[in-house]
């Protein structure tokens, strides 16, 4: 095995963390495997949704992070899953497929029928399976070299990963799902009404022994709006937040004594925390997983689960111990990826241009690939912290004219943040009430004075302020107070940026005297007149006050509108783009600066760098 090695780890991103515990373990595995190689070497995780093919071409391996993957009915991975093959093909870099799902076949299904077809691509080296290998070995497998093996979970490495136990504390803790759950699988009498009423029987008979009890999800949001609803119908009791990771889904897991629960890495991680478990079965994988650690009579199947069952077999699952599993099958998966990782992983030093110092976190850094611009401190602070130091921030008025860190008082925005709106037009919320919200639930927001202090303890930090356009009534107590917290922190011209739309803006803006360089905005292109007139009229506000950088959207950035800002000396600075081979192209075509939705500046770096060192 190589070291310096770049090795895409391909991850489900949602918000049903028992994903984000599969890529952990996964990750926490491959770096095992790289031993002391692992300090030479990165891991970068690619979402499988994001269609960023581009990528590919810089690593040395691809490792699939596990997860049910080989299906083609419930959920449309086989289409990401094809197209990454397909290049890691056309590229020549293997592939690993760790601990996959195998789920369902159907030879007059094209949908099979292609994904049978990829994963007997060349490239594919080994595919290790964690329940039906039966079923991939008889339907999928047609190359005779191709390496299948039947593993555990990585999720079985929870203890490991985490350094997490168990809480002695008679908690018992009610893992729930979305309400259509069962009749997606088949069992339509199984729907949210009798969900609901199971888990009230089942929490009484819980009460009635004198257990305490919590209700938890794993992020998921269809299973939080269930979650609520069940807490609603019995009137009493506590429900967990949502997780905001998969650390902290295995932190709440943790703190209980014993689980009844419907996700399946709900199940999996507390057998790796030894915590006594019931599990639901809603789908096969789960009846799988049960037979796997030799307790199938701890997992109800459908036409079983009623709340006097459920409670009989979680207390007789309460009174043995949780079997650990023995080290061979433990470390299987780990074998497995170490020997792929040994065998074909080798440094393919193909690197590309360094644009990290030139591409910006939107938003203050978007969230695992489902917040765009969430203009979140938290985040902020993360993106700091790995060593990321240019940034973009909206930032709007809030009642006063104090600058907030939200891209606009729209419905979308005041509903994430927990705020009930009480007309049609969302109005502005103030700054102190805006303090106290979190996005979605879960992520803390605040002030531009926040954020500016945050910045203000790096060196090196760029910032670009977006102010949008501001009401005429606040426009000016924005201007002033956003200025009036640039020189307080002593954020000169070299670090700082504010994008404006309108000539106004720009005299308003040089009256406060702040060392701010100016980017103007450059109108969406369409064929009215009117369009047509905006952009000559941003071209003049540029040529009239000297200003060099000029804002465009991706979609604005086509070849004609970047030849007429070439024409006209001025750079463009492109919002922005959430795959970073759209980013690569931008700059080809004459982009200054590029800002990007989820990839850090860093990821690109990592990405992108050369692990060979030069003698």
């Amino acid at each position: 095995m190589n070291k310096n090695l770049k090795i895409m780890l391909v991850c489900i991103v949602n918000s049903n963390y028992g994903d984000g515990i599969i890529a952990d373990c996964t990750e926490y595995l491959i770096k095992k495997a790289l031993g002391k190689k692992a300090k030479y070497s990165t891991v970068l995780r690619y979402n499988i949704d994001s269609e960023d093919l581009w990528q590919i071409q810089f690593t040395d391996a691809v490792v699939f992070a596990g997860g049910g993957l080989l299906k083609f009915k419930q959920e449309k991975f086989y289409n990401h899953l094809c197209n990454i093959i397909e290049e890691a093909q056309r590229c020549g870099v293997p592939v690993f497929m760790n601990s996959v799902g195998v789920e369902g076949f159907d030879d007059q299904d094209e949908r099979f029928v292609m994904l049978k077809n990829y994963v007997n691509y060349d490239c594919v080296k080994g595919i290790t399976i964690r329940d039906d290998i039966v079923l991939m070995t008889d339907k999928y497998k047609e190359r005779s070299d191709l390496r299948v093996k039947g593993v555990f979970d990585p999720a079985v490495w929870a203890k490991d990963v985490y350094e997490k136990s168990m809480h002695d504390n008679g908690i018992v803790g009610i893992n729930v799902a979305r309400g259509d759950l069962f009749p997606d699988y088949g069992n339509s009498e199984l729907d949210e009404d009798f969900m609901l009423s199971f888990w009230s029987d089942m929490i009484k008979l819980l009460e009635d022994k004198g257990y305490n009890w919590k209700v938890f999800t794993n992020g998921a949001k269809g299973d939080e709006a269930f979650a609520n609803k069940l807490m609603t119908k019995i009137g009493h009791g506590e429900k967990l937040p949502p997780p905001l990771n998969s650390e902290m889904l295995v932190e709440n897991i943790s703190s209980f004594e014993a689980i009844i629960a419907l996700r399946m890495h709900a199940c999996i991680t507390s057998y790796s925390l030894g915590i006594p478990c019931i599990g639901l079965v809603w789908n096969n994988k789960l009846r799988l997983w049960s037979e796997k650690i030799k307790t199938p009579e701890f997992y109800i199947s459908p036409d079983n689960i009623n709340a006097e069952n459920v409670f009989n077999t979680f207390l007789e699952a309460k009174e043995k111990s949780v079997r650990k599993l023995g080290y061979f099958k433990k470390n299987a998966v780990y074998f497995e990826l170490k020997r792929f990782l040994s065998k074909y992983a080798k440094n393919r030093n193909v690197s590309g241009a360094d644009i990290s110092d030139k591409v910006f976190e939107v938003g203050l850094g978007g969230i695992q690939h489902r917040y765009k611009a969430p203009n979140s401190l938290d985040e902020l602070e993360r993106r700091l912290q790995e060593g990321c130091r240019f940034f973009e921030a909206d930032i709007r008025a809030d009642v006063e004219g104090k600058p907030v860190c939200i891209n606009g008082w729209s419905e979308k925005n005041l509903r994430m943040l927990g705020i009930d709106i009480q007309s049609d037009k969302p109005k502005e919320v103030a700054l102190n009430e805006f303090k106290t919200k979190l996005l979605d639930g879960k992520f803390r927001m605040g002030g531009f004075d926040e954020a500016a202090e945050i910045l203000s303890k790096y060196k090196g930090v760029r910032i670009i302020l977006d102010v949008g356009v501001p009401p005429a009534s606040l426009k000016e107590p924005l201007f002033e107070n956003i200025a009036a917290i640039l020189k307080s922190y002593k954020m000169d011209n070299d670090r700082t940026f504010i994008r404006l739309q309108s000539e106004g803006d720009v005299k308003l803006w040089r009256k406060q005297n702040c060392p701010s360089r100016i980017i103007y905005f450059f109108p969406e292109s369409r064929s009215t007149e009117d369009c047509k007139a905006k952009q000559e009229k941003a071209l003049s506000v540029c040529k009239k006050y000297g200003i060099v950088l000029i804002s465009i959207s991706e979609k604005n950035f086509t070849e004609e509108n970047s030849q007429i800002l070439k024409d006209n000396k001025l750079s463009p600075v492109v919002f922005s783009y959430e795959k970073l081979g759209d980013a690569a192209s931008a700059f080809e075509r004459g982009a200054h600066f590029v800002g990007t939705c989820y990839y850090s500046s860093c990821y690109n770096k990592r990405l992108t760098e050369s692990l060979v060192k030069e003698k």
